[in-house]
């Protein structure tokens, strides 16, 4: 899998075939929120203390997306957001802008300076999701879905036999299961997941399935939609994956 570490590089070092999201934001504990978050959503990021530095990227490489802090720049967010519109290389890219100041105002202004999206300070980890879903994905999802490693039953198949099956890809709503036997799409399957400890019984229905070396995960596997899933373990999946989101993000600013 790709190494999606925040990084803060000089322009010389990006490749120009780079996909990565740049957050500019001169507050150290602001980009250390955001690069951890969308760290562990899979996106690689890179970091812009000051506007300077950041058109100096964007002039290298062009990113994927840009988030633009308004509070802490030595140029003014408005006007920065202007350059980047202004710029053929750039013009395409969507701009999210981030606030401190929870305004009306400040959303309509900032949307129409073409950003895509605006969020406000304290930025939670669904709401930053959410945002760079429909700013970026084709299919954008609602529901947070991380990279993890647990074990799974699939017909009652122990995860250790030559089914082989673990999750990859894991949200409320679904999951990309890891497996040597991959089945045909709309195969439904009885599935048991163990996250730490708790059984979650669920039947699975396969959307599509993959060959060793497709992308995105270079394994083989389906992916598989919750058919049937209690309320009660639906919470405890949701908790779940907040609390890894969250874990994760506290190991990160350590």
């Amino acid at each position: 899998m790709t190494d999606n570490k925040s990084q803060k590089k000089t322009p010389g070092n990006l490749d120009r075939k780079s996909r990565f999201l740049l957050v500019i934001d001169s507050n150290a504990e602001n980009v250390s929120h955001l690069s951890a978050l969308l760290r562990r959503f899979n996106y690689p990021t890179f970091c812009a203390p000051t506007a300077k530095e950041a058109l100096e990227i964007a002039a290298t490489a062009v990113p994927l997306l840009i988030l633009i802090s308004l509070d802490c720049l030595e140029m003014d967010g408005y006007d920065l957001m202007r350059r980047f519109r202004e710029s053929p290389q750039t013009a395409a890219v969507p701009l999210i802008a981030l606030s401190k100041q929870q305004d009306r105002t400040v959303r309509t202004r900032c949307l129409d300076l073409g950003a895509v999206g605006c969020l406000f300070y304290p930025i939670s980890a669904e709401a930053l999701y959410r945002v760079v879903q429909v700013a970026i994905e084709k299919n954008p999802r609602s529901c947070m879905r991380i990279q993890t490693n647990q074990p799974v039953k699939v017909n009652d198949i122990k995860h250790d036999s030559l089914y082989g099956a673990y999750t990859l890809d894991l949200s409320e709503r679904g999951m990309f299961l890891r497996t040597a036997n991959p089945a045909s799409a709309k195969t439904k399957l009885p599935l048991q997941l163990d996250l730490n400890g708790r059984i979650i019984n669920t039947e699975g229905e396969v959307l599509y399935s993959c060959k060793a070396g497709d992308e995105p995960y270079k394994e083989p596997g389906i992916g598989l939609k919750f058919t049937q899933l209690e309320s009660k373990d639906r919470e405890y999946l949701r908790n779940f994956i907040s609390e890894e989101v969250a874990r994760d993000k506290a190991e990160d600013e350590k």
